[in-house]
């Protein structure tokens, strides 16, 4: 039985860690970019920075969440100098709770990503979110575009295939989103796995009360060799696609299903 002190602990510290988030992101919104975006030019230096001073924000909101006992975050000193200096590339990984997002651009100092446009309308997370990142309301040509800009750019590309968080109850399908753009841009994907811990309370659907009842949420990242656009070349796009989203698939979810301990075992599909 979970003790009663360790749960209000928790609890706390979950409560404390999402208020100081939207603090932060005050902060973001009202002091650090309008100063990024009134000293410093041309256009495309002033982006570079706010993604710099976003993933930095996340890093402090990991740093406290690991200091409150709530998080660890695991990744060989080699991958992690690899995505500090990772440039014009698709970064695909599995999605096993909310704070996935933010644990990959606390360590890509130039992310980007594609989010769901309801959060353009959520007071605050807007004004963070329609500087920097590209709404999934887009037609495909349109985000195929922007994603087109933003790699050209030097920025790196953030992509769940999954779509949404996983749900440990449900068949696990992936979408051909991810190959689609790289094919389309022609920069190419990094799968990134992310073995995780328990995730109660952070997976899809669950309450905000339930907690780990192991101790913290843990999450251990491991980088792949990046799929080259160039090896799937010659083929209808589609068929290309679909192979460029097997070959994700294996890299990134099959090793959850090779190994019980990283979560769930289904296994997966594709759209």
């Amino acid at each position: 039985m979970l003790k009663p002190i360790r749960f209000v602990w928790f609890t706390f510290g979950k409560s404390l860690s999402y208020f100081l988030f939207v603090v932060g992101a005050l902060v973001l919104v009202t002091a650090v970019y309008p100063t990024i975006c009134l000293f410093v030019h041309p256009a495309q230096r002033a982006r570079r920075a706010l993604r710099h001073s976003t993933s930095a924000t996340f890093r402090l909101f990991h740093l406290f969440m690991w200091s409150m006992g709530l998080t660890t975050i695991r990744i060989s000193r080699e991958d992690r100098a690899k995505l500090k200096t990772l440039t014009s590339t698709v970064v695909v990984a599995n999605h096993p709770s909310l704070l996935d997002i933010t644990v990959l651009l606390s360590l890509i100092p130039n992310g980007d990503c594609i989010v769901n446009a309801k959060l353009f309308t959520i007071p605050v997370v807007r004004h963070v979110v329609s500087r920097l990142f590209i709404p999934n309301s887009l037609d495909f040509q349109e985000i195929l575009d922007a994603c087109g800009r933003s790699l050209d750019e030097g920025c790196c590309l953030v992509i769940f295939p999954e779509g949404s968080r996983t749900r440990p109850d449900r068949e696990l399908k992936i979408w051909k989103g991810s190959a689609r753009i790289a094919l389309g841009t022609g920069h190419p994907i990094l799968p990134v796995h992310i073995e995780q811990s328990d995730m109660r309370g952070l997976q899809k659907g669950d309450p905000f009360y339930r907690i780990n009842r192991k101790g913290r949420y843990v999450y251990d990242l491991s980088l792949h060799e990046p799929l080259e656009p160039a090896a799937y070349e010659g083929k209808p796009i589609w068929i290309s696609a679909r192979e460029m989203t097997q070959d994700v698939r294996d890299r990134i979810f099959l090793v959850a299903r090779d190994n019980p301990a990283a979560g769930p075992g289904a296994v997966h599909g594709e759209r």
